[in-house]
């Protein structure tokens, strides 16, 4: 771990996790992965016979390991800071970077965003991307395509930190406003979050 923006906090729940992990009798073997919030993590051979963990670089397609957890833990935080923002309060729905995602055809550019998760199931997490700007194309199925939820936060890294909400939720994204709906509605944000601070900021810097 290199970036100093990780709390110490994450690191301390990292270290837990794995000695818990040990502890209940499952053996690390070189090669293996594990699944550390919507990241799979690698068991790679160390120095002196140790062992160590590697993540995607999130940058080569197929996926390219590096020495590092530095994403997985940032990731981990802002997935979880973002379920923490909604009120009622819902737990995560963590999916796999080797899942999938139906996603528009424009959804490398697209500026106006809704990002719906349906159940997941099997090799699916669920995640449908539409350009709300397509209005006559959304319901196309021919303006969408199938990728990897992997190649999805390649393209568009600023929507990793919503791949944790669970199913039946709605993220819609604007210039100015990220605003979250369930079946009953729209989802109020905690005053403070991490949420509520980033609709105010992107607020700010447009006016």
């Amino acid at each position: 771990m290199s970036n100093p923006a990780i709390p110490g906090v994450d690191i301390t729940w990292l270290l837990g996790f794995i000695e818990s992990y040990i502890a209940s009798g499952i053996r690390l073997n070189i090669g293996e992965t594990m699944q550390i919030g919507w990241m799979l993590v690698r068991i790679e051979q160390g120095r002196a016979g140790a062992l160590r963990l590697t993540e995607p670089d999130m940058k080569s397609f197929p996926v390219n390991f590096i020495d590092s957890v530095d994403r997985t833990l940032l990731h981990l935080r802002n997935q979880n800071d973002v379920v923490r923002s909604l009120s009622p309060v819902i737990d995560p729905h963590f999916p796999s970077l080797r899942q999938s995602a139906v996603v528009h055809v424009n959804y490398k550019h697209a500026t106006a965003l809704s990002l719906k998760r349906k159940v997941a199931e099997g090799a699916s997490s669920g995640w449908v991307i539409t350009d709300t700007e397509d209005s006559a194309g959304s319901c196309d199925p021919a303006r969408f395509l199938t990728t990897s939820l992997y190649q999805l936060g390649m393209d568009r890294p600023e929507l990793i930190k919503f791949f944790a909400l669970p199913p039946m939720l709605e993220v819609s994204i604007n210039n100015h406003r990220t605003c979250v709906c369930g079946p009953n509605g729209a989802l109020s944000l905690i005053p403070g979050s991490y949420l509520s601070e980033l609709n105010r900021r992107m607020i700010n810097g447009a006016n």
